[in-house]
């Protein structure tokens, strides 16, 4: 066990624990009956926790003679129970199973020219309960096998015996880009192959291959070569009809078959003839064909009838690139609406040579009745007459003139509604027109709900997009009367406990686009807010929305934007904006952009309007607020008037000066400038009149809501309260101050203000005032004195 565990720590790059070797003389007497227990195989660095491997149970039986003999061990049996794989490939390709250290030291075989005579007999192989999980992250694909038992058994002592194969695979799931293809699938091998052990060729005998209902039977053999194998294998569909092809469909397009009425003839073929090696592939080839089959639900008037199929894919041998594949046809019917489709595919590796057609008339309506959509209400009629032909290298060379692309696409009173979707969509009228270059959109006349949206314009590189994940252009123009937002929310219950506003969801833009957006819209309505007249050029590209000039009235002003969304990281949007606001009302603004209630909390219950210049930086949590440590930026506010009242602060103001007349004042004519760092907004010194009295107002308010605020105001002494103007009263000649300065300190939160006087120049008013008034008191003494004085030399 030790030199197990030195060789393995020596060979791979992982962390193996074996839990028990055991041998026993008692469980399988008179032989020696062998174990290997609880074995498991975890990864190191990124796969530190992921098991790649475990193994439950490894054992066999020895022939106890043989094993002591030197020249051969004989088993009865080898099984493998309870394993479980768990293979791993990361986007950048890394896989958890590449765990074989690398070595310097170079492999010398030696030759002794003699072969050795050590031999290995058994019975039979047994796999028992294997579980494996292939989760591929750079192609997209989770395959999972939750079971899968296999016998295999044979007189392997023989030049030539009959080998019995018992496999079930059971639970088989496969997605793929998040499409679920295949859903607890199944497949079994029933078969007896004749072996040929000498010569190593193996010929399917008896046999029964299952792929969920379809049974398919194999002829022919498979021969080992040094470098490869040789192949000449026919399988045909044994049990066969329409309903039985339905079991292979996706899992993602499956409607409920139980019920189901079906008929019409099926036949699939397939074989592979020749040697394959690592550089050629033998021939081979695949047919599918469907003739006439009707496809009906009990509970549905329509049926889906002259259902045909006619695909083939052929492989003469040698380079893959001589593979074609060919949908010769495929044609249905519903109500007497025919539909049929064609393509054609050769050259896959080199150069793809692609042609097909779409043509026919699907009528949403009647399709309702011939297939079930639940919930689902949908009408409308599409025509379709469109031809293709071309190769991949003309397309990526933009040598549009040597592919052939025409025809058109019309969609004509289409209505489409779900219950999650209870407004429904509407297209009055849409026609696509086709060329090898565009497509050309020259109507699409829509309703959402009560939205409307006009669009026309041209989509370029749809072909490159399609078929190589390319970028698709456009140029559009969009007009609409009236687009409501609030349709396209879903409002939480709790979210209207707490709040009237609408959460927002982010809105990814995707990397492959580039899209320019002429807009003109009248009215766009979200949440209580109406935008109107909105107007501008929107360009999507590199996964970001680029505003330019895009104005709108709205809060009873009116606003142009210039800037971007930006949203390359999905977890992190982000915007860098510039706007020019006029007019706003105040109280509207802070109502319905939350921006305003983080950044000016004091615009809570104020009303008049504001002008604003500013420049922001920010990114955006998941329902498209700022995040407020990451916002950045400069600016400037203006008005002639703002009211504020049941403000925490101005009442705290009103109490500390012991006058109610502050829970409600005006602020007029002022231009204030302010800049936003991290979060933190501080606001330059600026000069307004608050409640009529000159101050000048500066401070700084925190990204995690401290006030540190200052209004520096002249106040006349009678509305600093009784026990202010008690103290300062007895004076002698304070009654000749009017007004004092007085310092106004707003700290603490947003939620919980403290406002605090300070007093500090008035006391020093009032000691000026004090020291003037002694002056002149002692200067009239001794004028006093003087003229007495006087009076007294000259009597």
């Amino acid at each position: 066990m030790e030199r197990v565990k030195t060789e393995i720590n020596n060979t791979i790059d992982a962390k193996v624990e074996i839990g028990d070797l055991s041998l026993s003389m008692f469980k399988n007497f008179p032989n020696l009956y062998v174990e290997l227990e609880n074995v498991t195989v975890v990864g190191k660095n990124e796969f530190s926790t992921d098991t790649l491997a475990s193994v439950g149970s490894l054992y066999t039986a020895v022939d106890l003679g043989s094993a002591l003999s030197g020249t051969q061990i004989k088993v009865g049996a080898i099984v493998l129970a309870n394993a479980k794989v768990n293979a791993v490939v990361l986007e950048s390709g890394k896989a958890n199973w590449d765990i074989v250290k690398e070595s310097d030291e170079a492999v010398v075989e030696e030759e002794t020219g003699e072969v050795s005579d050590f031999k290995v007999i058994f019975e039979e192989v047994r796999i028992e309960d294997f579980f494996l999980r292939y989760a591929d992250a750079s192609i997209k694909t989770v395959l999972v096998v939750d079971d899968l038992d296999l016998t295999l058994n044979g007189d392997f002592t023989v030049k030539s015996t009959n080998l019995n194969v018992k496999s079930q695979i059971t639970g088989i799931d496969l997605d793929y880009d998040g499409v679920k293809y295949l859903k607890k699938a199944s497949v079994s091998l029933d078969a007896v192959i004749g072996a040929d052990l000498q010569n190593m060729i193996f010929t399917f005998k008896e046999n029964k291959l299952t792929l969920n209902e379809l049974v398919f039977g194999i002829d022919g053999n498979v021969g080992m070569l040094e470098d490869g194998y040789s192949l000449d294998l026919k399988m045909n569909a044994q049990k066969a009809d329409f309903k039985t092809l339905l079991s292979m469909v996706p899992d993602v397009f499956k409607a409920d078959l139980k019920g189901l009425e079906t008929n019409g003839a099926l036949a699939v073929t397939a074989f592979v003839k020749g040697d394959y090696k690592e550089d050629y592939m033998p021939s081979f080839g695949a047919k599918l064909a469907v003739d006439k089959a009707t496809l009906k639900y009990p509970d549905l008037k329509e049926s889906v009838n002259n259902i045909t199929i006619n695909a083939e894919v052929k492989h003469p041998g040698g380079d893959l690139d001589l593979l074609t594949a060919d949908v010769n046809s495929f044609h249905f019917e519903v109500a007497n609406n025919p539909f049929d489709a064609e393509i054609h595919v050769k050259n896959p590796i080199s150069d793809p040579y692609m042609n097909g057609l779409f043509k026919g008339v699907i009528d949403f309506a009647k399709i309702r009745h011939a297939i079930p959509m639940d919930s689902i209400k949908i009408t409308g009629v599409v025509t379709s007459d469109v031809s293709f032909s071309g190769k991949m290298s003309a397309i990526e060379k933009e040598e549009y003139e040597k592919i052939t692309t025409k025809g058109d696409v019309k969609l004509k009173n289409f209505e489409f509604s779900t219950p999650d979707f209870p407004q429904g969509i509407k297209i009055i009228s849409s026609v696509l027109n086709f060329t090898p270059k565009y497509i050309s959109l020259t109507s699409f006349n829509s309703k959402i709900g009560v939205s409307d949206i006009q669009l026309t314009g041209k989509i370029e590189d749809y072909i490159p997009y399609v078929l190589k994940d390319k970028v698709l252009k456009g140029n559009f123009i969009l007009s609409s009367n009236l687009f409501d937002i609030n349709e396209f929310m879903t409002e939480e219950e709790d979210a209207k406990a707490v709040s009237d506003t609408i959460p927002l969801s982010v809105i990814e833009i995707p990397a492959n686009l580039d899209l320019k957006l002429v807009s003109s819209m009248k009215l766009i309505q979200f949440d209580k807010m109406n935008i109107e007249n909105v107007k501008g050029l929107i360009v999507v590209k590199n996964a970001k929305a680029q505003l330019t000039d895009l104005s709108m009235d709205m809060l009873k002003g009116s606003m142009t934007m210039n800037g971007s969304y930006n949203t390359k990281n999905i977890q992190k949007p982000a915007i860098d904006f510039g706007l020019d606001v006029k007019d706003f009302d105040i109280n509207s603004a802070y109502e319905s952009l939350s921006m305003i209630k983080k950044m000016l909390p004091i615009a809570m219950n104020c009303s008049g309007k504001i002008s604003s210049d500013l420049k922001i930086t920010s990114l955006l949590d998941q329902e498209m607020s700022p995040v407020m440590n990451t916002l950045n930026g400069n600016g400037a506010i203006h008005s002639k008037m703002i009211v504020i009242k049941d403000n925490k602060a101005f009442d705290a103001l009103a109490a500390a000066l012991k006058n109610d007349k502050y829970k409600r004042i005006s602020i007029t004519q002022f231009d204030m400038n302010f800049v936003i760092t991290d979060g933190n907004v501080e606001v330059k010194p600026f000069e307004a009149k608050v409640a009529g009295h000159p101050a000048q107002i500066y401070g700084t308010q925190s990204v995690d809501g401290k006030l540190n605020f200052t209004m520096d105001m002249k106040l006349p002494k009678d509305e600093l309260g009784k026990e202010v103007n008690q103290y300062f009263d007895k004076l002698p000649g304070f009654d000749e101050v009017k007004e004092l300065d007085v310092a106004v300190k707003i700290t603490g939160t947003v939620d919980n203000p403290n406002v605090k006087l300070d007093l500090s120049k008035a006391i020093k008013q009032a000691q000026q005032a004090v020291a003037k008034e002694l002056e002149r008191r002692a200067k009239k003494e001794l004028e006093k004195k003087g003229k007495d004085l006087l009076k007294k030399l000259f009597k």
